[in-house]
């Protein structure tokens, strides 16, 4: 194990509702026992559903960590059956229970090596979550424009795009620029957004830059983290916002 001045920690586990070598589970300060032996850490002596293991265990070691809140409120819904989406309550594609019961299926009666491949699954998870904290913050900061279409947004921000705050926000257009000085318009899939006009306007203002227009002409990009240009944009945000808004 990996963590701070528990790096040294063993990994050990035991029927459910037992403990190890059947001792009192806070018995030794030593040995944490997590969601089993109904120690401080098993939360089945309750019937509160905002609480899990997890959650316990977040509240008693690191209370003021946003992120790892929502990872962790996320695993007290998955533990309660309540992650669902829609009016018809119908259950999310694929969640980190599958991952974790394919994992079983590859190492059956091997939870060490189940754990084992499932912490790298968890430090994204934790690093998807934070980035959506920093972004949620840009998003305050966000520029809203009309276009011909609707509601226009553009964010400048560290962690790039993240069309789906804005098309939660109402937008049907979202232009962004990030850090590295990578651009780009988004335009929801289901609306009427053309910007090959954009495109045209772009070619000549922004002659030099490696804009690209999705053949759906409704994405408008230079620059991403798997297609780096070789001529990056020299407008600013503000300046792209009156591309479009004048288009």
């Amino acid at each position: 194990m990996r963590f701070g001045k528990a790096a040294e920690a063993e990994l050990a586990f035991v029927p459910a509702g037992r403990t190890l070598n059947d001792r009192a589970p806070d018995e030794d300060p030593t040995i944490i026992h997590v969601d089993t032996g109904n120690g401080r850490f098993d939360h089945h002596h309750s019937a509160d559903t905002s609480l899990s293991a997890a959650e316990l265990v977040r509240r008693s070691i690191v209370p003021g960590d946003a992120a790892l809140q929502r990872l962790v409120e996320q695993v007290t819904r998955n533990d309660h059956a309540e992650l669902s989406v829609g009016p018809l309550r119908q259950p999310i594609f694929f969640n980190i229970n599958d991952l974790i019961a394919g994992y079983n299926a590859l190492y059956p009666n091997r939870p060490h090596h189940v754990a084992q491949a499932m912490l790298p699954n968890l430090d994204a998870w934790y690093e998807h979550e934070a980035r959506q904290i920093r972004m949620e913050r840009a998003f305050a900061r966000r520029l809203e424009f009309r276009t011909r279409w609707g509601l226009g947004i553009a964010l400048q921000s560290d962690d790039g795009a993240s069309s789906r705050l804005a098309y939660q926000h109402g937008a049907v257009l979202y232009a962004y620029r990030d850090r590295r000085g990578y651009m780009g318009i988004a335009a929801q899939h289901r609306s009427e957004v053309d910007l090959s006009p954009i495109y045209v306007d772009l070619q000549r203002i922004d002659s030099e830059a490696d804009w690209y227009l999705h053949p759906s002409h409704r994405l408008l990009l230079c620059g991403t983290p798997k297609a780096p240009p070789r001529h990056r944009s020299h407008l600013s945000l503000e300046q792209l916002v009156e591309v479009i808004r004048n288009t």
